[in-house]
């Protein structure tokens, strides 16, 4: 178990999970922060949260099956922009939803053994981005029904909000990492200073 390692990658992973950058190469875009990259880190977080995770085996292989489902539909908008991958980023964000809903209950369970003060913190945003991803999921079932630019418009608003909550996610995530790091230090000092004696 490596809480620090596992909660750095978690940090990492969610961040390219949610913020998409392009890059426009000849008319191509080409996301340069590419999905799949995040959930491989959110699939190698698993191994090092411990009993943490123990209950929960099955979120380490959804984040697998999700990063593969990414690469396909990141390699398809790169090679064939003719095709419309479109339902299966649907499905995908569903299933994303679900898998931070109880990636964030572990969070939580650590955050209560380690950082008690951060405990409400991760529970308010895991709450936060499961309406974010539940809100994005139905835009994306509606879209067709409304006018574009409404459907736009709404799109737009619940990025920007989740941008927002992303990165307020990580950060807090990344104080999370800090205070289990400190716990980490103090521990080995105070194993090093019975040794001496």
């Amino acid at each position: 178990m490596d809480l620090k390692k596992g909660i750095t990658y978690i940090a990492f992973g969610f961040l390219f999970t949610l913020v998409n950058f392009s890059l426009t190469f000849n008319g191509t875009s080409v996301v340069v922060t590419p999905d799949f990259v995040g959930w491989i880190l959110l699939f190698l977080a698993y191994d090092k949260l411990g009993s943490y995770a123990q209950d929960r085996r099955f979120i380490k292989w959804i984040s697998l099956a999700q990063a593969l489902v990414y690469a396909v539909v990141w390699t398809a908008e790169i090679f064939y922009p003719e095709l419309n991958v479109d339902t299966i980023k649907t499905v995908a964000t569903l299933v994303s939803a679900i898998y931070m809903f109880f990636l964030f209950g572990i969070l939580e369970k650590i955050a209560h053994d380690c950082a008690p003060n951060k405990e409400k913190t991760i529970r308010t945003l895991k709450i936060a981005n499961l309406v974010l991803y539940a809100a994005l999921f139905a835009i994306s079932l509606i879209w067709k029904l409304i006018s574009q630019e409404a459907a736009v418009t709404m799109f737009a608003l619940v990025g920007i909000v989740a941008l927002i909550v992303a990165i307020i996610t990580a950060a807090e995530l990344f104080k999370l990492r800090s205070t289990i790091s400190a716990i980490k230090e103090t521990e080995q000092a105070e194993e090093r200073d019975e040794s001496v004696c």
